[in-house]
């Protein structure tokens, strides 16, 4: 089973990550993707800088989460996506990695305050190729 797990450094992200550790080693062999999106906005003047400050973001998620798959036991492979949304680029690496499971946090980054499922993970469930795990992280 391949697993794709989409990090941005948030808790739910994290959490989401450990469950698709687990279930990758009790369904072994599996293999497991991390994907970060760093966020591109064009249309702003400041857009390169900005960028810059997304996509070291975006690094610093896939880092702090491949330490958390390496304490679990596993060797994930990582890939920096970056696009205008992120739902979008999670789908299409789903889709280009040939993933059985994405596994993602109920909520990200943006999400916190909000009481109904997070729109980059409903969009993600909508358009997937693949059978989405929505990991809910009590708050």
């Amino acid at each position: 089973m391949k697993i794709l797990v989409p990090v941005d450094g948030s808790d739910f992200s994290l959490k989401a990550l450990e469950t698709a550790c687990d279930m990758a080693k009790a369904q072994a062999p599996s293999s497991m993707v991390l994907v970060s999106v760093s966020m591109v906005l064009p249309e702003l003047e400041e857009g390169a800088y900005i960028a810059e400050k997304m996509k070291a973001i975006a690094e610093a998620a896939l880092d702090k989460a491949k330490g958390v798959a390496s304490a679990k036991g596993m060797t994930p492979s990582l890939i920096l996506a970056s696009g205008v949304s992120p739902a979008d680029e999670i789908v299409k690496v789903a889709k280009n990695e040939n993933a059985d499971l994405i596994v993602m946090g109920s909520r990200g980054l943006a999400g916190k305050g909000k009481y109904f499922l997070g729109s980059t993970a409903s969009q993600v469930v909508t358009h997937s190729h693949c059978s989405v795990l929505v990991v809910k992280t009590p708050e």
